[in-house]
């Protein structure tokens, strides 16, 4: 089953340029140093798009990747650089018409309805409410049917809380987590031809994985393709993709990835 996997933005938390900053990444005329909030569109088959996380520049995200129609989302949790995209959601469904899928997990379906209040309950506003379905995901971990297609979760440690990890088939995702937990290499390795996953930057930190440990996770799992996304501002694209081992590179915004069957 060949999947179809577009990068709308590879960026941590503050993206990159970094508002005020004058370093030599955030003055780079390179594209490929400019990076929106980390999200991703995944299409199978069916040609069906599912997205996992609206960040901040989701709007304009959506609009780079040819996303005219969206029933299905996964967020993979609620820090504001995967979410706060959420109401350009209407937009799209004020085109289509067709009820949105929010794919997240149970103890945090409470936490977004309060967060986007009027999405959820009439305020008398005329600009009209989204027709959206807040579905859980497994609660630790499973295999969901999302667009038709069987989408494997699992949690994973982010500093106080926890992400959702993904795997649609060959293809794996995962960002914003410190480490994966042997369970998840045990069922993962050799099942993953491609994995994008987060690496903020060569320097420790206490709750996101360097690159350097996201390369070892790649070992670990026998991946064929590692891809690094979550990039900070002290990555710069071309003096660190001289510094990779054969196998992984860094991910840019617009990115297009294949995963074959």
């Amino acid at each position: 089953m060949t999947y179809l996997v577009k990068i709308m933005g590879c960026g941590t938390s503050t993206g990159v340029p970094v508002l005020g900053c004058s370093c030599a990444v955030c003055q780079s005329t390179n594209p490929r140093n400019q990076r929106w909030r980390a999200s991703i569109a995944v299409w199978g088959p069916n040609q069906v798009p599912i997205v996992i996380d609206t960040g901040p520049e989701f709007r304009l995200q959506a609009l780079r990747a040819g996303i005219s129609s969206l029933q299905h989302v996964i967020y993979s949790h609620l820090h504001a650089d995967h979410c706060h995209g959420f109401d350009d959601l209407r937009g799209l469904y004020f085109n289509s018409q067709k009820q949105i899928e929010c794919w997240l997990h149970p103890d945090l379906i409470q936490e977004l309805k309060l967060r986007f209040h009027y999405a959820f309950e009439d305020t008398g506003y005329l600009g009209g409410r989204p027709n959206l379905k807040l579905c859980p995901l497994p609660a630790n971990q499973g295999v969901t049917q999302i667009a038709g297609l069987e989408v494997e979760t699992f949690l994973a440690p982010h500093g106080n809380t926890f992400t959702n990890v993904f795997r649609f088939g060959r293809f794996a995702y995962a960002t914003d987590f410190k480490t994966l937990g042997d369970n998840i290499i045990r069922a993962w390795r050799g099942k993953v031809h491609t994995m994008v996953a987060s690496g903020l930057r060569w320097r420790d930190h206490k709750t996101h994985s360097t690159i350097g440990e996201t390369i070892d996770l790649f070992r670990k799992l026998d991946v064929e393709r590692g891809i690094i996304t979550h990039m900070n501002h002290e990555i710069d694209y071309d003096v660190e993709t001289a510094k990779l081992p054969a196998g992984v590179e860094l991910a840019y915004d617009g990115m297009e990835i294949v995963i074959p069957d």
